[in-house]
């Protein structure tokens, strides 16, 4: 008994001892595995084994990055240099005046055809080739407010002098006056006439009409403010002019005369890209002469003027005794894609010297479409149009088995115009054209143009007829 008591004392104690040592183990693991994940939690994924063995796409996406954005930080510090180069090379070119030149060759050719009345009542009109205009100039913008344009033509005579070449444009402006808008001084175009202020490298015809190129002022030595409204609908100008110059700018002392001129206009309606307008205008100016003389005549809308070549004036008004006149303009046009229609009205009115009124006038309405598709462009700040850009440019193309031209842009031009020039005692004579034409522009302001102009005279009681061919090959640049 007690032996068997013993021995069951004895063996008790060890079950228990494993299970506290059991218990340890336990214990000892739990403590390395939460040291394991503790220290994991601490290191990056980028310094663990697996990832310093395997490197994941995540940590390349980050140093491609990273070198995107110090490369773009590097474009953007090289962009700002640039810049603030460019604002420093801006301003100094503000405080210089930009040359860009520009020229103009027009060479005309014509043939008349003349009945035995319109010979008797104006002479033998003169078939023949001659130089239009040839002119060289430049112009541009300088010290941020200040535009300058100088032209000279080699072709024209000075009327006073007999020399050439001579000046046509020569002033100044200068932008953004309060008040004012824009002032412009020195040599040029007085603010009348929408045919008048386009410039010849634009006009649909040879010649302006009769009535606008000889009642109209031209150019002159004057001052002349003009600007537009914000939605550029509307135009207006007005100056004051030394009336005593001729064309060409100068002077003669022995008269001092003084004229104001103004004309204002209105687009009622334009698209957005200006493909479909209507444009109406007026203008007005009151001249007083200082030299009384005055004479009004006009050939019949071409010019051959070189010599014997000279185109005879078909009506003309004679020296007349008048101290002051008032001229008036009216003026339309209005674009519908490559369709275009313009006319105006001109009249001139005064007191001759013996106390007989004076009374001249004249206008003009003509069609233009343009078969290729362009279109006329409405300058809106000026209120006139500028040239027309073909949609194809002439090219020659050699496939081998020879050369062939292309593109241009084609017009066909139509117009009738009369000049009144009988009034009470005056008989200057009656002039009516009818025009058509068919214009080629090769390029930008370069083209060919052919003109046919029936003449009807009524001078003196004689009715008589003239046909014309006329022809212009013009480059401009």
């Amino acid at each position: 008994m007690i032996v068997g008591v013993s021995s069951v004392t004895i063996a008790a104690p060890r079950p228990y001892r494993a299970s506290l040592w059991g218990w340890v183990v336990v214990g000892w693991l739990a403590a390395i595995l939460t040291n394991s994940v503790a220290a994991q939690s601490t290191v990056p994924e980028t310094d663990s084994a697996s990832s310093r063995l395997f490197p994941s796409q995540t940590s390349n996406d980050d140093n491609v990055i990273a070198q995107l954005t110090d490369r773009l930080a590097d474009v953007e510090r090289k962009l700002q240099r640039r810049e603030a180069i460019d604002l420093q090379d801006a301003d100094t070119a503000k405080r210089k005046f930009v040359v860009r030149p520009f020229g103009r060759v027009h060479i005309d050719a014509g043939t008349f055809h003349q009945d035995d009345a319109n010979k008797t009542a104006v002479g033998d009109a003169n078939n023949g080739v001659n130089i239009r205009r040839a002119r060289l100039g430049v112009e541009g913008e300088g010290f941020d407010n200040f535009f300058y344009r100088l032209d000279v033509d080699f072709v024209t005579f000075d009327s006073s002098t007999d020399t050439r070449p001579v000046i046509f444009d020569a002033y100044l402006d200068v932008q953004h006056l309060p008040g004012l808008g824009n002032l412009r001084v020195g040599h040029f175009r007085e603010p009348f006439s929408l045919e008048r202020l386009d410039s010849s490298n634009d006009q649909p015809f040879l010649e302006r009409s009769a009535a606008v190129n000889t009642l109209a002022p031209f150019r002159n030595i004057g001052l002349m403010a003009f600007d537009w409204n914000a939605e550029e609908t509307m135009t207006w100008s007005y100056g004051v002019f030394d009336e005593a110059t001729n064309e060409f700018g100068e002077d003669n002392r022995d008269r001092t005369g003084l004229a104001g001129t103004g004309r204002v206009t209105w687009l009622p309606f334009i698209n957005d890209d200006g493909s479909r307008l209507i444009q109406v205008g007026a203008s007005y100016s009151y001249r007083k002469l200082g030299m009384t003389n005055r004479e009004f005549a006009s050939r019949p809308e071409i010019n051959l003027k070189e010599g014997a070549l000279s185109t005879p004036s078909f009506v003309d008004t004679g020296l007349l005794q008048v101290h002051d006149y008032h001229i008036a303009g009216l003026e339309m046009s209005s674009v519908l894609g490559p369709l275009s229609f313009q006319g105006e009205y001109v009249a001139l009115t005064g007191v001759q010297s013996d106390n007989q009124s004076l009374f001249l006038q004249g206008g003009y309405l003509e069609v233009m479409y343009w078969l290729t598709g362009e279109r006329r462009n409405f300058n809106r700040t000026q209120g006139r149009y500028g040239s027309v850009t073909p949609k194809r440019a002439f090219w020659i193309d050699d496939q081998g088995d020879g050369r062939r031209c292309f593109g241009g842009a084609w017009e066909l031009t139509g117009r009738v115009s009369w000049f009144d020039l009988d009034h009470g005692s005056l008989h200057g004579g009656r002039m009516t054209n009818l025009t058509c034409g068919l214009n080629w522009n090769y390029a930008v302001r370069s083209r060919v143009m052919l003109n046919y102009i029936h003449s009807f005279l009524d001078r003196d009681s004689v009715n008589s007829n003239t046909d014309i061919f006329a022809m212009r090959l013009q480059y401009a640049f």
